[in-house]
């Protein structure tokens, strides 16, 4: 049984249909400019804490091997101990808490830049999007770095170090690698931002689509 509507009054249309634009080109220009700088700031930043992290990780291991080989009487043991207790780290402490305090200043300076710049051209959730376009990028060099990686292993490979150049063609090759691994890193920075500021575009109604009923 089909029941008619009240005398004088108009079916009610259907609700209006949430539909998202495009990212306009002020938003992607600022999602490209503030991935690709912000991420390859933040990669720095996080290569600089790592490479002190990992100096003074390696001065505890040997610290460890020192306190225990100095109760052995083995011959090798011996001499390790004699090599490594010489070594003297002190004067590298205070220059690697400053790189140190350096990459945790970069890697703050990199998200605060990238909120700004996309706040300024207007992309929605500005901070949202810099925090996901951190967490794709990471994920995403993990698997790009690899192109890099192979790149410098194929170009020590190729090194002949009985040549007089050797020394030359390394830094060469370090150096290419260097770039080539910025320049990755700003690919990856500008597509992650821009996919997260495309997938968190606001939504709009479709002009014209809400109508209500009127009475007669």
């Amino acid at each position: 049984m089909t029941v008619s509507p009240p005398p004088g009054y108009a079916a009610q249309p259907p609700a209006p249909r949430a539909v998202r634009p495009p990212l306009t080109p002020r938003a992607k220009r600022g999602a490209a400019l503030a991935g690709a700088v912000g991420f390859v700031v933040l990669s720095i930043g996080y290569a600089l804490v790592a490479l002190c992290l990992g100096i003074a990780l390696l001065a505890v291991f040997i610290g460890l091997i020192v306190r225990a080989a100095r109760s052995s009487t083995t011959e090798w043991y011996s001499g390790l101990v004699r090599v490594l207790a010489g070594l003297d780290l002190r004067p590298f402490v205070v220059p690697l808490i400053l790189v140190g305090i350096l990459g945790v200043v970069l890697m703050v300076v990199a998200i605060v830049v990238s909120g700004r710049v996309l706040s300024a051209h207007q992309v929605r959730r500005p901070w949202a999007v810099t925090w996901a376009g951190v967490g794709v990028g990471i994920v995403a060099s993990w698997v790009v770095s690899g192109i890099g990686g192979i790149f410098t292993r194929v170009g020590l490979g190729g090194l002949d170090w009985n040549s007089s150049s050797a020394g030359s063609s390394l830094v060469t090759v370090l150096a290419v690698s260097g770039i080539l691994s910025v320049a990755l890193n700003a690919v990856v920075g500008w597509l992650s931002w821009w996919w997260m500021a495309h997938a968190m575009r606001p939504a709009a109604a479709i002009p014209g689509a809400a109508v209500t009923g009127s009475h007669a």
